[in-house]
Order: C-alpha cells, then sequence, then structure tokens
C-alpha cells in the first residue's frame, strides 16, 4: 500500500496499492474521478493500514522514472511557501502524463537452452546478435515472420530497452571569446568559490556592455567539463534568439531550451533527458525551474530583476526567489545577473547575504551614455516635442541608428465619442479599450477580449464622432513615419516579437540596414544592438502614474537598461527623455548614473513605512460576481486575521481595476516579518466555509503588481 501524491489540485495524499514494489519517488498512474492523472509514491505501507474504503490499483507503471529527494523537498517548499497544492506543484514538475511514456526500442537476447537445429540463416541472423550489430537497418534484411518464428522457437527473446537522450556536446568545439583581464579576474574569484563549495548566492554585477554574459559562459564550461547540468534562466525566452545565437557560436552546440512555445514530444524528451541527469544546458523561462534536475551544478537567473520571472496568475510563484531556494535544496550555485538588481538582491549584497563581485568597466573602449533632458513645457499637447525631432533629425541624417521608447501597446489607450463623451469599455473588465489601427480592432489588455470598431457612437448612435486620445507605440511609428518619410523604421513590441519575420528584423537592426526603432519597454531585454546610438524617452512622466509600490525602483531600473543599449561602440551614446517635470527627484540619479545612492535612498524611504525588503506582504485578491456577498467575505476574512497581533491586515478595499472578466475584486494586503507564518494562519482559517465556493481566492506572496 502506498502514499500517492497527484498531480491535481489537492493537498492530501491518497492510499493505492500494487503487488509491485515502489521506492519513494516512485512516478506512477493512478486513477482519480475517472481520470489517469501521474502520481508520485510519498510513503509505503510495509502492513496493511485499516480502511474502510477498497483501495484502487495503481493503474500503469514504469520503474524508469522517479523523483529524487531534493526534487520532492523542492516540491513540498514551494508548495508550503506559495500556499499552492502540493499536487498543483507536481503538475508543474511533470506537466504531461505523457512524460512517464519512454521511448522505447528493443534488442535480441539469444535463449543458451534452444534446442532446435540451425539453418545458415538463422545461424547468421544470431552471429549479428552476439556482435551487438542488430539495429533497424539490419533487421530490413531479415522478414518479421523470420523472427517471430525465432522468438517462437525459444531461439531467441526480444527485450524493450529505453532510449535515451543523445548529448549533442563535444567539448573540443568549445571556443569562448578571451576574457578581458578584468572579466578573467572576476571569473576567477568566483570559480574559487565554486570550487570551495560555497553555496552562498553570488551576485554578478556590472553595466550592460561590461561582459557580465561572457564571464557566465566560463562558468558554464566549467561545470560542463565536470558533467554538471546546468539551468540559465531568461525573462523573455521570446526574445533570447540573440542569446541562443551567441551561446552556439561559443559552445558550437544549441541549449535546450524549455518554454511554453516547445511542442509536448520535445518537452517531453528533454524531460527525461533531465531526470535521467544527462549532462547538458537548459535555458528557459520561469516555469524551467520545475525541470526535475538529477545533477544540477548551477542555476543562473539573467536579468534577475526582471518582474516576468513572476508567475501573477494561479498557481502564484517567484521563479528568481524559488531557485534561490532550490539552489539551497540541491547544493548547487546560483548566480544572479543583473546591471540593475532588484532592490532586495541589492539589500541582500549590503547584509553580506550574498558574495558580491562586478565587472567595473564596459567592455573594450565603449563609454557610459549622456542623458539629457527635453522640457516638454515648450510643447505641450505633443506628443513629440520639436526639439526631439530635431535631434532625431540630426542624427538620422549624420547616418545614426536611434531607438524611440513608447512604453504602451497599440495606437491609443481611449476612444471616445466627441458628442456625448462615451468611452469604449471592455464587456468583461471595467477598463478601456485599447484601439490597435494595424489590425483594426480595439482590445483589452486584461482580459484579451476584442472588438472590431464601429463608426457608429454605441450610446448616442451618432456616426463619425468617434476620436482617439492618448498615444501608443503604432502612433508613434505612424507620426515618425510621416515626418521622416524613411522606410527604415521598425516598431518592436510584444505584439510584434512573435511575427515569423522577427529574426529578419533582428538581423537588420544588427546589420544598421534599420535606422529608426520604435519599442516598448521590451526592447531593454535582452538585445545587443552594437550600432543604436541614441535613445529619446517619449512618455517618462505617465510611468510614474500607477498603484506599484516598486514604481521608482522600476523606472530607474527601465531607463539605465534601455540607455544601456547604446554606448556598444567607441562613441559616447546619448539618451534624451522628454518631460513636463525636470526637477522630479528621480532624474537627478538617472542623468548622474547614480546607481547606489537611488538605492540607498529607496531603501530608506521604504525602511520609514515598513515595506519590502523591511517586511513580507501577502496579497489576498477576492473575486466573485455577486459583488455584494464578495465585500462580505472579504470583512469576515478580515476580522478573522484581526485575531493575530503579529499580522498587520490592510483592506479589504476594491481592487484598483474592480471589475476583470465579469469578476468583481476586492483586496487585502497583510505586512509581516515573518517567513510562513501568514500561511500557517490562513490553513488554520477555514477559507472554503467563509467563501462558501461562490468567492474565488488568490493568495500572492510577495506580490509584485498591485492592480
Amino acid at each position: 500500500y502506498y502514499d500517492v501524491l497527484l498531480a491535481y489540485n489537492i493537498e492530501a495524499t491518497l492510499i493505492y496499492t500494487s503487488k509491485n514494489i515502489f521506492r519513494v519517488g516512485s512516478l506512477v498512474k493512478v486513477s482519480i474521478r475517472n481520470k489517469i492523472v501521474v502520481g508520485c509514491v510519498l510513503r509505503i505501507h510495509k502492513v496493511k493500514p485499516i480502511l474502510s474504503f477498497k483501495v484502487k490499483d495503481i493503474e500503469e507503471y514504469d520503474n524508469y522514472f522517479y523523483l529524487n529527494k531534493e526534487s520532492i523537498e523542492f516540491l513540498k517548499w514551494v508548495s508550503k511557501y506559495n500556499f499552492i497544492s502540493s499536487g498543483l506543484i507536481l503538475k508543474l514538475l511533470i506537466p504531461d502524463i505523457s512524460f512517464l511514456n519512454p521511448e522505447k526500442h528493443y534488442k535480441y537476447i539469444i535463449n543458451k537452452s534452444f534446442s532446435s537445429k540451425l539453418t545458415n540463416k538463422q545461424i547468421s541472423f544470431l552471429q549479428i546478435i552476439r556482435e551487438n550489430k542488430i539495429d533497424q537497418n539490419e533487421v530490413k534484411n531479415f522478414s518479421k515472420s523470420f523472427i517471430s518464428n525465432l522468438i517462437s522457437k525459444g531461439i531467441i527473446k526480444k527485450k524493450n530497452i529505453k532510449k535515451k537522450y543523445a548529448s549533442n556536446i563535444d567539448l573540443l568545439n568549445i571556443n569562448l571569446k578571451k576574457l578581458s583581464t578584468h572579466q578573467n579576474i572576476i571569473f576567477k574569484k568566483i570559480l574559487e568559490k565554486v570550487k570551495k563549495k560555497s553555496l552562498k548566492p553570488i551576485y554578478l554585477d556590472g553595466v550592460t556592455g561590461s561582459g557580465k554574459t561572457e564571464v557566465y559562459f566560463k562558468l558554464i564550461e566549467y561545470f560542463i567539463i565536470h558533467k554538471k547540468q546546468v539551468l540559465v534562466l531568461i525573462p523573455e525566452i521570446a526574445l533570447s534568439k540573440q542569446w541562443i545565437s551567441r551561446f552556439y557560436d561559443a559552445f558550437k552546440f544549441y541549449p535546450l531550451v524549455w518554454n511554453s512555445k516547445i511542442n509536448k514530444s520535445k518537452k517531453r524528451k528533454i524531460w527525461q533527458a533531465i531526470i535521467e541527469g544527462q549532462v547538458n544546458i537548459v535555458v528557459g523561462a520561469r516555469s524551467a525551474i520545475f525541470l526535475p534536475f538529477q545533477n544540477l551544478g548551477a542555476i543562473i537567473i539573467d536579468e534577475e530583476n526582471d518582474t516576468s520571472y513572476k508567475q501573477e496568475e494561479n498557481p502564484i510563484y517567484n521563479a528568481r526567489d524559488m531557485a534561490i531556494v532550490k539552489s539551497k535544496i540541491n547544493l548547487s550555485n546560483i548566480i544572479l545577473v543583473s546591471a540593475t538588481p532588484s532592490l532586495e538582491t541589492y539589500n541582500n549584497v549590503k547584509n553580506k547575504k550574498y558574495d558580491f563581485y562586478k565587472l567595473k568597466r564596459r567592455f573594450g573602449t565603449a563609454k557610459d551614455p549622456k542623458v539629457f533632458l527635453i522640457d516638454m513645457k515648450h510643447d505641450k499637447k505633443k506628443l513629440i516635442s520639436e526639439k526631439t525631432f530635431k535631434i532625431l533629425k540630426e542624427k538620422i541624417d549624420n547616418g545614426k541608428q536611434v531607438l524611440v521608447l513608447i512604453n504602451r501597446r497599440g495606437y491609443a489607450p481611449i476612444t471616445i465619442c466627441s458628442k456625448c463623451g462615451f468611452t469604449e469599455k471592455c464587456k468583461n473588465c471595467d477598463i478601456n479599450l485599447v484601439y490597435h489601427k494595424n489590425k483594426n480592432i480595439l482590445v483589452c489588455h486584461h482580459c484579451g477580449e476584442y472588438q472590431t470598431p464601429k463608426n457608429v457612437c454605441s450610446n448616442c448612435n451618432t456616426p463619425d464622432k468617434k476620436i482617439s486620445l492618448g498615444f501608443g507605440i503604432e502612433k508613434v511609428t505612424e507620426e515618425i513615419s510621416q515626418k521622416f518619410d524613411n522606410k527604415n523604421i521598425v516598431s518592436l513590441s510584444s505584439d510584434s516579437v512573435n511575427d515569423k519575420n522577427f529574426l529578419d528584423v533582428l538581423k537588420d537592426i544588427e546589420n544598421a540596414k534599420t535606422k529608426i526603432i520604435v519599442g516598448t519597454q521590451i526592447i531593454s531585454k535582452g538585445f545587443n544592438f552594437l550600432n543604436l546610438n541614441s535613445i529619446f524617452i517619449l512618455d517618462f512622466d505617465l510611468w510614474f502614474y500607477n498603484t506599484d509600490i516598486r514604481t521608482n525602483e522600476k523606472i530607474f531600473q527601465l531607463t539605465q537598461q534601455v540607455s544601456g543599449r547604446t554606448s556598444r561602440r567607441s562613441e559616447t551614446g546619448e539618451v534624451f527623455i522628454q518631460t513636463y517635470d525636470t526637477n522630479n527627484y528621480l532624474l537627478k540619479y538617472i542623468k548622474a548614473n547614480n546607481r547606489n545612492n537611488f538605492y540607498e535612498d529607496e531603501l530608506l524611504k521604504r525602511k520609514k513605512i515598513l515595506l519590502p525588503p523591511y517586511c513580507k506582504l501577502i496579497a489576498i485578491i477576492l473575486s466573485s460576481s455577486d459583488k455584494a456577498y464578495l465585500e462580505i467575505s472579504s470583512n469576515n476574512i478580515k476580522k478573522k486575521l484581526l485575531d493575530f497581533k503579529d499580522l498587520k491586515t490592510l483592506g479589504p478595499i476594491p481592487a484598483p481595476i474592480e471589475y476583470i472578466k465579469n469578476k468583481y475584486r476586492f483586496r487585502i494586503l497583510i505586512k509581516t516579518n515573518q517567513a510562513f507564518y501568514v500561511q500557517n494562519v490562513l490553513k488554520n482559517i477555514d477559507l472554503k466555509k467563509i467563501l462558501k465556493n461562490k468567492v474565488k481566492i488568490k493568495i500572492d506572496i510577495d506580490p509584485l503588481s498591485f492592480f
């Protein structure tokens, strides 16, 4: 009898029975509610337990795959910390039941006790088996009936064997760039820590263009030589084509790529290679953290500050934070890499919790960019100021490549009737539909609902009175195109990165065929444009209008990252920021490129009002189609939480976007200084009794968004 955890949204294990012998961690297939799902054996009962119900048999099994104790410990930790059922975490570890189906091949074994007289052809076949030459091509020389006859006579036996994933690593082909003297010093210091088996997290710092990637490529080589697996996390895998290309140039093989776009068959092969402990490099998005590594040497988190590592929908988790836990459990190294660390990482370095190494200069002759402010008070109501256009023209006329940053998708965020003032809103959410002119659709950026724009107002039925207010990337691209009549313009946003011709677009940028790049913040992630000279930030002032407690931190990081896209060659790059508030306190740090002073100032502000990293936040987001019952339920949870003196509970209040996907939403925010305290409190509160299945609940540990 076995306690089996199911890859199903349940917390407790269930008892199953089998005549077969399994060990803790064995992966099996079991039935629940007429559905076959993956199960993991967590406990073995040597004596039949006293039960009042009939126990189901384990349906299918293959003793090929099992989770090691590290994977099980990681599963339990992630489940407890993030307040997610253990079964749902197991589902993240084994996303599809087909992963348990090994790719089987077979071989023939001679039965030593056979007594039949052999023909010459049979003798020839057995000789091939003895020499282990039998393969698909050899079998073609013998008919199926001929082989079946040998099996039926007991001359040979057919044995299934599992095909292993072929590794494509050749150490002799690795051709890394030679490190500069400074890079080599940093590499050797980190390597010394690795060799001493110091498992304290390492933060690798350095401005954009300082060669952080080359340093950790050298570390990857070390782990390959020592037959260890390496996981590299990248925030936007769709944008990692340049990274993968750089990796191939250096190592002469492609890493295993893990993200939502990889098909199931390929994922199954990768998953099986990883769980078998084969030496390989995996590069992936946040879900790759749940791969069941058997021989993990290191985890490298590129752009560790990026909020894309946070999964915002159920199950909610932060892959960066979970990676740090995984490295501790697996006794592997972890290297966090960024030119603009998260405030938490900066604080951990400051408090000596992380080892710290910094590349202090840009690679080669590259120089730090200069930052200039363009005062928009002289060009009120204009999207792009005359001064910006004048500088743009000057750069383009001189053959320079420029980037125009506008951090808003679509054409215009508001479509309004100029007669009655009616705005086009999403029917499922309480937000405006965004007009996308390229596709001629109105889109909700929260639920994805879209509709074709109508010429007639939905409210007053007046035709030809609709106007678009505000501006997005499409409008900016249109205005620049009209001004310069230039065909060498490209627009890059999350709407365009999945286009089939995206790689061709990148090549044109890299080869300087494209002179003007118009992009959203997605352009700040992972691109390496050697010819880019100048950057123009258009909507800086609008970045401050949100409910995010990390707004200042994110704005500073974005401007630093975008600025780092320039100056990759010897000439000094330039960054021009349009603003109505030239005295904005953040701009003095951005202009001076004074990161440490900004971080110290921000930490001081967070400490005064008790915000991360000086406390832990837990958000409870409640949603229901019944607003009155939602409010009552939210207040009932608040009353329960007030019984616990070590918690500071704020709310409940309607969420900033109160109505999404046909549901009303309320938020409760909890502050605490204890890592697992709130999780234990929530476990003891009978949430199901309070909510009565009429209200959905999301528990967001360490929230990054507050909409």
